[in-house]
């Protein structure tokens, strides 16, 4: 039996090859990004058997390479490029390449021990494609809608044409979807448990269960931090700083937003706070990423007790 080790491993990830680096060793190795290069790496891996190895979000590049490591056994963790560069600046560390990057994310893991990747299931990464193919449909038929307000007649006809045919490819999403919940009994229950809030419709509950599978699983602070919409402080002596929100995962926190602008208007519990909100002189903005983080915090509670949304209605 293999016993852990107390090494850390940094994988800095290129759509070709993949540069390994152990922290404490100044020579680093290079594995192909294939399939047969990441089971070498896989089998390396599993040898040596980590305290923890570090990947680097690279666009989906490493996606491959995390699932592998995962089903491993292995403790691996997807960092974000921003963090780890920052981390890099830090230290002082201003030169950049596939090596260097590979030694900066071992020497990352050890001292900021990021959170350990947990992989979707199967089902799971099919819902997210699903979500993620509708969004880039859905962004395409925008803006071919917006080139038609202003085109030439000449190419009208051309742009109408492909308009019908994203329209009918949205709808044969949303089918897709629709069928896939009644096929996963699991995803389906949930979805209706999300759907029972006012303003939750199908497509933010696919996308909250396919991008946020840790909705119901962490406290409301965490969760907030997570999607991005949690207040960051900017104060320094005397001054107290306009509080921005930062970082997050952008697909949920858009699907949020288009919800809290229907719920502002249909949804009392979320109508009420955005109405004092704003009467406590507070932007409208401002209010409706409050009432974001509200959402996103009642959600987490329905799903962490298993029970439906009941609405508050103020006094």
């Amino acid at each position: 039996m293999t016993t852990s080790t107390e090494s850390y491993v940094g994988i800095d990830v290129a759509k070709a090859k993949l540069d390994v680096a152990i922290l404490g060793q100044r020579a680093t190795s290079e594995e192909s990004n294939t399939t047969k290069g990441i089971a070498v790496l896989v089998k390396k891996m599993r040898q040596l058997n980590p305290k923890l190895i570090v990947v680097e979000a690279t666009g989906g590049y490493e996606e491959a390479l995390v699932l592998r490591l995962f089903e491993a056994g292995l403790a691996v963790a997807l960092v974000s490029p921003q963090r780890v560069r920052q981390y890099a600046k830090a230290r002082g560390l201003l030169a950049k390449t596939d090596k260097l990057d590979a030694q900066n994310l071992a020497e990352y893991g050890k001292n900021l021990q990021p959170r350990l990747f947990v992989a979707k299931s199967e089902a799971g990464r099919g819902l997210s494609a699903l979500v993620g193919r509708r969004k880039q449909v859905g962004e395409m038929l925008k803006a071919e809608k917006s080139r038609l307000r202003s085109v030439n007649s000449v190419v009208q006809a051309s742009l109408e044409a492909v308009i019908g045919c994203l329209e009918q490819e949205l709808a044969t999403l949303d089918e897709a979807m629709r069928t896939f919940m009644q096929a996963h009994t699991d995803f389906g229950e949930r979805e209706k448990l999300l759907r029972s809030a006012k303003s939750i419709g199908p497509i933010t509950a696919a996308t909250l269960l396919a991008d946020l599978p840790e909705l119901g699983k962490l406290d409301r602070k965490q969760i907030a931090s997570l999607v991005g919409v949690a207040p960051m402080n900017h104060d320094s002596g005397r001054k107290r700083g306009y509080r921005k929100t930062k970082g997050g995962r952008p697909e949920v926190r858009s699907a949020l937003y288009m919800s809290a602008l229907s719920a502002i208007r249909y949804n009392l519990t979320i109508q009420a706070q955005y109405d004092q909100l704003v009467k406590r002189g507070k932007e409208k903005k401002v209010a409706l990423v409050a009432c974001m983080r509200k959402m996103l915090t009642i959600l987490n509670a329905m799903m962490r007790d298993q029970l439906p949304f009941r609405e508050t209605i103020p006094a």
